[in-house]
């Protein structure tokens, strides 16, 4: 659970404002780039990661989603995963998943919520 002396991810109000944003971290004792997002609504975060060739997914270009704004894609290789699920819908990966990172929300501030994750100023 995030508590209040954690530095926030960001305020909801930056998250509606971008289509994405990206912060450094440390998962799990690894230095990796998270990637935020708001998708119908609801705030969502992942390792910004593809399991296919280990490359962030805005690698090629400044951006997440797919054309059609359904899905979150990979722009080197164009694999695409369920933005609620981060499971891939690429026939190479299908099934895997991006790994995801709980949020919290506290007045209207974002935290992430995982006990192997702190963020790298």
């Amino acid at each position: 659970m995030a508590k209040r002396q954690h530095k926030p991810v960001c305020t909801r109000h930056e998250l509606h404002e971008a289509s994405y944003l990206t912060r450094k971290i440390c998962f799990k004792n690894q230095p990796v780039s998270a990637i935020i997002f708001a998708f119908e609504d609801n705030a969502y975060a992942y390792i910004n990661h593809c399991m296919h060739m280990h490359r962030p997914l805005n690698c090629e270009q400044d951006a997440i989603f797919d054309d059609t704004g359904k899905y979150l894609r990979c722009s080197m290789h164009g694999f695409i995963f369920d933005p609620k699920t981060g499971e891939c819908q690429s026939p190479v990966c299908f099934g895997q998943r991006l790994q995801a990172l709980r949020l919290e929300e506290i007045d209207g501030t974002l935290y992430f919520a995982e006990k192997h994750l702190t963020l790298i100023d």
